[in-house]
């Protein structure tokens, strides 16, 4: 049997996002370690956003049967 894929948790991507931004605001960061950062705070937005349309699916779904008075 697989592994579980470990479950992404947006609230800790929304912390590590807060946190590279403080990082990239600072004086102290070279420009080689803010490129990297830039990239990693990229790819975090990325599956935040994807996070946040499944979930807005999912919302739309639940409001739809609650419409039609039939909910899951």
């Amino acid at each position: 049997m697989a592994k579980k894929k470990e479950e992404f948790q947006i609230e800790e991507a929304f912390k590590q996002l807060e946190d590279i931004v403080g990082k990239l605001e600072s004086d102290e960061v070279s420009l080689k370690d803010s490129i990297t950062l830039y990239s990693d705070g990229a790819k975090l937005l990325a599956q935040c956003k994807e996070e946040l349309t499944g979930i807005e699916k999912e919302m739309i779904v639940i409001g739809e049967s609650m419409e039609m008075g039939t909910e899951d």
